[in-house]
Parts: structure tokens; C-alpha cells; sequence
């Protein structure tokens, strides 16, 4: 038998996997494993701590260890066939590479959903166009503002998921907020109720590469255990950065404000239950924002910051000219300076909510020591740790990310849903 790394395609068939013409539906509504997100929303709650030397393999005198771009990779431990194709096809740590083989696949599956869309059959077309947004999101999130594919692609991932949206009814509400002037783009989604009721609610912030459209995707897990769920892209995220030239400011607790202004307007959320969930550089947003904004009632993070450019900036150095994009820098070293401000240093013992610090002592993109800088600054709330919510190339400890316990969801049910 071939091995599994140089399996082909008619011999992934015989091994009795799907061709993409009946690729597995259920792949376009769960969460993969992606390498520039902090992974999974499950972890050893509990655990206080943070880095694990022995485990990250430092290059001794180089800056941030050495590092590749090691987001620039693909997983052949995967069910769905175009992603293992991709893996196979692909140049490890190139950018090239990377677009061209992650572009061809939502190419295929975008003409496979206008091929359904055409026959009538509108959910498979749904899910077609989902494969090819998700898919061209791939190809577009490493891309610099200077790669002059960055927008068509950026437009690409969005119009195929509006189509996949024409087909059948959303599970969700497209939204705006006013932030300063400037309209923020983004989803709502709620679960099921009785007319009248008021949903406890989370706001998303998300990472340096996540998109809306993936964010909203993700949060069933919220939905089920009775939170709303507002993703929008934040200002250095998404369409705001690459359609509106908004940044991400250090204060993020006025991005947290505007947000809660809108959703304390809306007759279905109780204004009194708003949290905030971050992931990646969230991990650094979501306690800056509790640090300065009062209404935010629990506040929870896969991977925990207290200070942007020493946790990400520095110890990720790939990293850094997307970080100068977002926060709009002129330069690297403009960046740096400006970095100075993104912190929670001198801040932290104003957070009084109660607050869920996550982090995987062998992140090899957030610094866990800046989660557990956080959890000994935040002496004014009532926190935890859990350990294993990192990067998703982080620490697998407690069995495969699917099948542990969904640590920052249940802790996000017990403080914002079962308290009062």
C-alpha cells in the first residue's frame, strides 16, 4: 500500500475517500485545525502557567528562535480531499505555493456549486460555495497588502459566501455597527426562543488572519448552550483593513464600546450578560478591552496576552510586517514604537470580571508567558487558566482537539446563562 504521504488521488478513492464532487458537507460548518488560529476551544482548565523551554526548540541567538512561517502549512492528517491534495501539492513555507494550490481547489468547488446552483439543487450548492469561500479564505489570509492577488481573492471569499447564502436561509443576520464614524461589517446570530427573549451575549474577537464570515461559522458551540453570538471584523481585521484602511488601535475598549452601544440597542440581548471571546492576537484585545470598558461581563481567551509586542511581535518574528499592517505602521521599526501602547501593563488590576485565560505552554506563536503575566497583573478578577487553547500547532495533550472537553464555551455558559 502507498504510504499516506505520497497518496494520489485514485488512490485516496480506493482507499475509500470522497472525490471532490461528493466532498463531506460537514467539513464547511466545522472548525479545522488552521495553523493561524489558536486552535481548539477545549484545554485542561484549571492549569496555571506557561512556557515550556524544553518543548520549543529555541535556535539559540536567533530572533524568535529561527522561526519559519510555520502558519504556511498543510496537515495530510485530514478526511476531506481537497485539503489532503492540497498538503500533497503544496511547498511547505511558500507564499506562492500556498495561494496557487489553496486557489485552485476553491476554484474547483466554486464551478461544482454553480454547477448545483444551476441543477436546482440549492442545499448542495450551499455547501459548495461555502467549500470555495472557506477555501479561498485560504488562499487570501497570509496574503501582504502589496500581493496584488490579495484583493480579488479577499472579493472572491466573500461573494461565494454571500451565493452560498442565496441558496438557502442563513443561520444568521448581517449586521453593521457604527465605530467612529465608520460601519463594521459583520453576523449575529442567536439561538432559538420565544419572541421577547433576551440572549446572553458574546462578541468575538478574533485574530490578526480570521475573517467574519468564519468566525460566524464557528460559534454553534455558543448558540447551543443559549448565547447569542455577534463576529464582526474588527478594525485590522477582514474587509475593515483591507476595504476601509481601519486599524486596530491599542485601546481596543473603544471597538468593545461601539459594540456594546449596538447590541444594547437590540430588544433581543440582555445588556447586562455581554462577554467577549478572543482567539490569537483577541488574547491580547479582550483584556485590554475589559480593562476599560465595564459592561463586558466575563471575559475569555484561547491564547492570553498582556502585552502585544512582547508576546507576538517579538517572540513570532514572521509575524511581524502583518502586524505593521494592522496597526498601521509606516515601518517595522515605526511599529515597534507604536507596539509600545498595545498592552495591559499598569492595566490589568482594572479588569473586575471574571476571566478565563487560556494558553499551550509549546505555543510557537503567542508567548505563554504573557497569558500567565496576565493572570498575576489581573489580581482584581476573579480568573483561570486553562492550558491547551493555544495555537492549533500547539499541544495536543488530552487526546485529539475534536473529542476534549469545550472548556471556554462551558465557562462562558456557567458565567454569562446559569449565574442570576
Amino acid at each position: 500500500m502507498e504510504s499516506l504521504s505520497k497518496l494520489n488521488r485514485r488512490g485516496w478513492m480506493k482507499l475509500g475517500g470522497i472525490g471532490a464532487a461528493i466532498a463531506p458537507f460537514s467539513q464547511a460548518f466545522l472548525a479545522r485545525a488552521r495553523a493561524q488560529d489558536a486552535g481548539s476551544e477545549a484545554g485542561r482548565l484549571g492549569v496555571v502557567g506557561g512556557r515550556a523551554e524544553e518543548e520549543l526548540y529555541p535556535g539559540k541567538g536567533l530572533p524568535g528562535g529561527g522561526q519559519l512561517e510555520i502558519r504556511l502549512s498543510a496537515s495530510i492528517y485530514t478526511s476531506d480531499p481537497d485539503q489532503l491534495e492540497v498538503a500533497q501539492r503544496m511547498k511547505p513555507f511558500n507564499l506562492a505555493s500556498w495561494i496557487d494550490e489553496w486557489t485552485r481547489v476553491a476554484e474547483r468547488n466554486e464551478k461544482l456549486a454553480e454547477k448545483f446552483a444551476g441543477e436546482g439543487s440549492k442545499v448542495t450548492a450551499n455547501q459548495y460555495y461555502l467549500r470555495a469561500s472557506d477555501f479561498y479564505r485560504e488562499a487570501c489570509w497570509p496574503m501582504p497588502v502589496t500581493e496584488s492577488r490579495m484583493l480579488p481573492l479577499y472579493k472572491k471569499m466573500r461573494e461565494t459566501f454571500d451565493k452560498a447564502w442565496q441558496q438557502t436561509k442563513p443561520q444568521f443576520e448581517r449586521v453593521q455597527v457604527n465605530y467612529e464614524g465608520q460601519m463594521l461589517d459583520g453576523y449575529f446570530r442567536k439561538p432559538n426562543g420565544p419572541a421577547g427573549k433576551k440572549f446572553p451575549t458574546l462578541i468575538a474577537f478574533q485574530g490578526a488572519d480570521t475573517m467574519a464570515e468564519a468566525t460566524i461559522m464557528n460559534g454553534g458551540g455558543y448558540i447551543a448552550r443559549g448565547m447569542a453570538y455577534l463576529a464582526l471584523d474588527f478594525p485590522g481585521q477582514g474587509g475593515a483593513l483591507r476595504l476601509k484602511d481601519l486599524h486596530l488601535p491599542p485601546d481596543t475598549e473603544r471597538v468593545a464600546k461601539a459594540m456594546i452601544d449596538y447590541l444594547a440597542t437590540r430588544p433581543d440581548v440582555d445588556a447586562n450578560k455581554i462577554g467577549m471571546q478572543g482567539i490569537s492576537m483577541g488574547g491580547y484585545g479582550v483584556p485590554r478591552a475589559a480593562s476599560g470598558e465595564s459592561r463586558i461581563a466575563a471575559a475569555l481567551m484561547s491564547s492570553g496576552s498582556s502585552d502585544l509586542g512582547r508576546d507576538l511581535f517579538d517572540y513570532y518574528p514572521p509575524i511581524q510586517e502583518r502586524v505593521r499592517w494592522i496597526i498601521g505602521a509606516r515601518d517595522l521599526s515605526d511599529a515597534r514604537k507604536k507596539l509600545a501602547e498595545y498592552t495591559v501593563e499598569g492595566r490589568a488590576n482594572r479588569i473586575e470580571c471574571p476571566m478565563l485565560i487560556g494558553y499551550s505552554q509549546d505555543d510557537r506563536i503567542m508567548d505563554p508567558e504573557g497569558a500567565l503575566r496576565l493572570y498575576k497583573m489581573a489580581v482584581n478578577s476573579k480568573r483561570e487558566m486553562v492550558e491547551g487553547t493555544g495555537h492549533a500547532q500547539a499541544s495536543n495533550a488530552g487526546g485529539p482537539r475534536g473529542m476534549r472537553p469545550p472548556a471556554l464555551a462551558d465557562w462562558a455558559a456557567k458565567h454569562l446563562v446559569s449565574e442570576g
